[in-house]
């Protein structure tokens, strides 16, 4: 078994990783094929502080110096989940430690440059790394692969990307990420690239987020246009102003639309898909059923979708055989190195005004 170390105890660390690893540890303890070692050990310089609720389960502690007590980097899976501008530095003091089995949150880096270095130290130093991305792993993107591959509506041709939530709160009080392009958009951005391929960036855009008399710069939404060398064209909305929550994509093909809704929270872990096509008299079988070759036939679907604890399940069975980056680094290279860029155009673009969409 493998022991988990969260660095960083913000709404990713603490309220998605620490809670998901110890559903994970109890989960495969009951199969009679553990999984995780708990407790697991949270590390961040406000633990004291923090309302940690699984005792026995997770102990917090507030330097990386007092985590070496509790954990053996021999036996060790680090979580990193601090902001990105200050993914490179603690990777590399991780990696001095010992440290060879890390899961990092996105985006892997701030800049080109601190991807550049984070893929020069991940190659010198040895390191297993895995990007999460829980959405590529998720079973309604295996649905959506599997309709893309299998032609059912003709190809491809546009993905609509809508990711909606307000998020006024933790906007106004943490300074994690610099601009929207950072908070939703990289779930988004490694989707299209796994469904349609590489791409280059058309456009970005964001604006500022609005709340009373106050104003954030660049934390209110994003726009990003992708073309991929598919054909496929590719749009990213996320408004992170909105009243309501949406998680949404849409794949427009020759033939029909396949619409997906991804669980908008830990509240519901159920997604559901909707497959229509332009020919409303295609023979369809009964509403949510697979086909043969499993791909979702013409209706509505709707099914079961821990993505998360699914990923990391598979994260952690990849470390214990010893690969478990090695599949997932190049998109999530290509995806934060499309990050980089769109941050970039934005940077010389005048925001739009608050609230535009």
């Amino acid at each position: 078994m493998l022991q988990p170390l969260v660095v960083g105890l913000g709404r990713s660390g603490s309220g998605l990783h620490l809670n998901t690893l110890v559903r994970l540890a109890r989960r495969t303890a009951a199969t009679g094929d553990p999984l995780v070692a708990l407790p697991a050990v949270g590390c961040d310089p406000g633990a004291v502080d923090l309302p940690l609720r699984m005792p026995g389960e997770v102990t917090a502690v507030t330097t990386l110096e007092q985590a070496l007590r509790y954990v053996d980097p021999a036996t060790a899976v680090v979580h990193v989940c601090t902001p990105p501008r200050l993914r490179y530095d603690l990777l590399a003091e991780l990696a001095g430690h010992g440290f060879r089995r890390m899961i990092v949150e996105k985006p892997l880096a701030a800049s080109a440059d601190e991807l550049d270095a984070l893929i020069r130290l991940r190659q010198e130093a040895g390191l297993d790394l895995v990007a999460v991305a829980h959405w590529i792993t998720s079973r309604l993107a295996g649905r959506l692969r599997r309709m893309v591959g299998g032609g059912r509506l003709g190809s491809l041709r546009r993905i609509t990307v809508d990711q909606h939530k307000p998020r006024f709160l933790r906007s106004l009080a943490t300074d994690g990420h610099p601009s929207a392009l950072d908070v939703e958009i990289p779930h988004s951005l490694a989707l299209a690239l796994d469904l349609a391929g590489p791409a280059e960036l058309r456009a970005a855009r964001c604006w500022d987020l609005r709340c009373e008399d106050r104003g954030l710069p660049r934390l209110g939404g994003a726009h990003v246009e992708l073309e991929h060398r598919s054909g496929v064209v590719t749009l990213l909305r996320s408004d992170l102003g909105a009243p309501v929550r949406q998680r949404r994509v849409v794949c427009e093909f020759e033939g029909g639309t396949a619409t997906a809704h991804f669980p908008l929270s830990e509240d519901d872990d159920h997604a559901q898909l909707v497959i229509a096509p332009f020919n409303r008299g295609t023979a369809a079988p009964p509403a949510g059923v697979l086909e043969a070759d499993g791909v979702p036939g013409i209706g509505h679907h709707v099914f079961r979708d821990d993505a998360l604890t699914d990923f990391l399940d598979g994260a952690y069975r990849g470390f214990a055989s010893g690969a478990a980056g090695a599949g997932n680094f190049p998109l999530a290279s290509a995806t934060a190195r499309l990050l980089c860029a769109a941050r970039e155009h934005c940077a010389v673009t005048p925001r739009a005004r608050a609230g535009s969409r």
